[in-house]
């Protein structure tokens, strides 16, 4: 399956991802594409291609020279809808109300573009059954807010309706907020909770580095950093806490702010 990771900080910090490497440690075989998104207020920095993470010199310079940020979200791609090429490959991106929202997926549910054919604000560019559940999800979210409708609600209401077609992991992020919601993940033959993992770092001591195979976080010079990582394994010998089945979180700026 895919491979998902976000990042949630009190403070901007330095982030390398290795993408190839964190690849292999979760044991995939991820060639179809890569994407890493660096939110900055209303807008974002999204760096995607339709190839793999091993064979980009693009990759390779971003996991060389790091990138600095408080809302960082990445996805490896392994294919299961659509064929590989840009348009097809996460994070999707699209702006509504002056702002750039970011989606990225990790399932399989391709009958969602059979059973919801009706798209009415936004139109996939691809032909994924991710993008399309992304469009489908900022439809959800428009009509609530005409409605005055709780976001976290929509959110988890959404993903738990995706998530009887099949494994639906996602991290959806606007702003400084991320919204991770985890279903089941496909292991081997079979398909089984948790879809994702987070765990909660504290930095109360200067240069408290998150470091792992195909990733290292330098937190800083703020002794009260604290940073919020969901992937879709544990990444460190630390403590992990999986995700419940169809559970939502929000967090925003290194703080877990909503749950579902």
């Amino acid at each position: 399956m895919c491979e998902l990771f976000s990042l949630s900080a009190k403070y901007p910090c330095h982030i390398k991802l290795s993408l190839s490497q964190f690849v292999e440690q979760a044991g995939s075989r991820n060639e179809d594409g890569w994407g890493l998104a660096n939110l900055e207020g209303k807008d974002a920095y999204i760096y995607r291609e339709p190839v793999s993470a091993q064979q980009s010199f693009l990759a390779g310079f971003l996991s060389h020279e790091g990138i600095n940020g408080h809302t960082v979200l990445s996805h490896v791609r392994h294919r299961t809808v659509g064929d590989v090429r840009l348009a097809n490959t996460h994070p999707f991106s699209r702006e509504w109300e002056g702002q750039i929202h970011l989606f990225a997926f990790n399932g399989d549910i391709p009958d969602i573009l059979d059973l919801y054919k009706n798209l009415n604000h936004f139109q996939p560019i691809g032909n994924t059954d991710a993008e399309w559940a992304f469009c489908l999800l900022l439809d959800r979210l428009i009509k609530a807010k005409n409605q005055s409708k709780n976001v976290m609600d929509i959110i988890h209401s959404f993903g738990c309706e995706l998530a009887k077609l099949g494994p639906c992991n996602f991290i959806y992020a606007v702003n400084d907020r991320i919204y991770a919601f985890a279903s089941r993940r496909r292991y081997a033959n079979e398909e089984r909770p948790p879809g994702l993992w987070r765990v909660t770092r504290r930095c109360k001591e200067l240069q408290s580095d998150v470091v792992a195979p195909g990733i290292h976080v330098n937190s800083g010079v703020e002794v009260d950093q604290q940073i919020i990582i969901c992937a879709s394994i544990p990444l460190t010998d630390e403590d992990w806490q999986p995700f419940e089945v169809n559970e939502l979180i929000c967090l925003s700026r290194g703080q877990l702010v909503d749950t579902r």
